[in-house]
């Protein structure tokens, strides 16, 4: 799906998926009504509303299939934020506790790489890109937790949590930057739309009448809706129901507040002095 329809309101890329199918439906059964001028016996309409049924269960188990499918991804590619966020937390908080320059220095780029994120990655994903900051950044924290030189036991025994917690990090990033690539194959869209059309095209052999334009028009809109679903799902980081950056965002605030408490003894012992 062509990322300008992600811009859109909600409501307008639902209607314009929805309607598009409608207009589909209804336009192919009055073409084929008006160029097909045979008329069909009642055992073959019958036939027809029996191949419908096969045809719609194949093609609804399709379409669960593949809204399932995004479902889950758009719920892993949640998950790796919450994660992420959990993790960068608990990083800030082992290394508050050394209270050295190393340390400080780490705390402060792991504190920049969150704000990159929120203020500079998100709307990059959103456009199916990835700025190199962010990642610059949590690589500069890598070596600068390298950099860090326990200063006695307590924080020796530390150190190993803290590298776990690093290298759960940059996994965690790895794993939000891949959830916001994903996307429904080509050829699984493919074949789903193939089988609605296929779907659509066994209802046309049914008598023109008012009752069977609503009935192909209500069935149309039905896949649209679905259709519809999958396509707002299918891009985690994109769109009116996309995932946001709040809890980062606030793993970021929660650090920017330790920061400031930590600063208040340092300036009260300069000002005694």
């Amino acid at each position: 799906m062509p990322l300008a329809f992600y811009d859109l309101p909600n409501w307008l890329f639902g209607l314009l998926i929805s309607g598009g199918w409608v207009l589909v439906g209804l336009g192919g059964y009055l073409v084929f009504q008006r160029v097909c001028r045979v008329t069909f016996a009642e055992g073959d309409r019958n036939l027809a509303i029996a191949l419908l049924g096969v045809i719609a269960t194949i093609n609804s188990l399709l379409l669960a299939f593949s809204a399932i499918s995004v479902w889950e991804s758009f719920g892993s590619a949640e998950k790796a934020v919450r994660n992420e966020a959990v993790i960068m937390t608990a990083l800030g908080r082992d290394l508050m506790v050394f209270d050295t320059v190393q340390s400080r220095h780490a705390r402060d780029l792991l504190q920049k790489y969150g704000t990159a994120v929120v203020d500079q990655e998100w709307s990059a994903m959103r456009r199916g890109e990835l700025p190199e900051q962010a990642r610059d950044l949590l690589d500069d924290m890598f070596r600068a937790v390298g950099r860090i030189d326990p200063l006695g036991a307590r924080e020796a025994a530390l150190m190993p949590e803290i590298w776990a917690r690093t290298n759960e990090l940059v996994k965690a990033r790895r794993e939000r930057t891949q959830a916001s690539e994903a996307q429904v194959p080509g050829t699984l869209w493919s074949v789903v739309v193939l089988a609605t059309m296929l779907t659509l095209v066994t209802t046309y052999v049914l008598p023109r009448s008012a009752f069977n334009l609503v009935a192909v028009g209500l069935l149309s809109g039905v896949f649209g809706l679905v259709f519809f679903f999958i396509a707002a799902m299918d891009r985690p980081f994109a769109g009116a129901e996309s995932i946001g950056p709040e809890p980062i965002q606030r793993t970021v605030q929660t650090m920017a507040r330790w920061s400031a408490q930590a600063a208040e003894p340092s300036a009260a012992k300069t000002a005694a002095r």
